[in-house]
């Protein structure tokens, strides 16, 4: 059986290809669609994310966000995403946006949701037995 560890890399690596596959759980597909633009907005800022990627990727992540109950950093990026390059861009909200995505905000979202539905990321529970390890094993 998977760890978490395995399965939060494998949503990562999914989030970089910008492919998931057909039948991959629904919470490691919301959580690679988050990790293709956190991680193109962390290694470049959200100009860079919104030059490199497609508008549906956006879409997408936010769906994410919002699945990982991290509704304002969604709501957040969808704004400025819609805005981006127009008159009434807010740069202080990019900076508001800039300081939730620090430290291990994805990663605590993901431990959260996957002890709320651990079969949305294809575990039969008994992964939780020991959260302490797994939580370790992710930092």
């Amino acid at each position: 059986m998977k760890s978490m560890n395995d399965v939060f890399n494998e949503a990562v690596d999914y989030g970089a290809e910008g492919v998931v596959p057909v039948g991959t759980p629904v919470g490691v597909e919301k959580l690679s669609h988050v990790h293709r633009v956190f991680n193109a907005v962390m290694g470049g800022g959200l100009g860079f994310a919104v030059e490199v990627l497609e508008p549906d990727d956006f879409r997408r992540a936010v769906e994410g966000f919002r699945y990982l109950d991290l509704g304002e950093v969604a709501n957040l990026l969808a704004e400025l995403v819609d805005s981006y390059g127009s008159s009434d861009y807010d740069v202080r909200k990019e900076e508001i946006l800039d300081g939730l995505l620090v430290g291990a905000l994805v990663d605590d979202a993901f431990r959260r949701k996957v002890s709320q539905a651990p079969s949305d990321f294809g575990f039969d529970g008994s992964v939780l037995q020991d959260p302490a390890a797994e939580q370790r094993q992710l930092r």
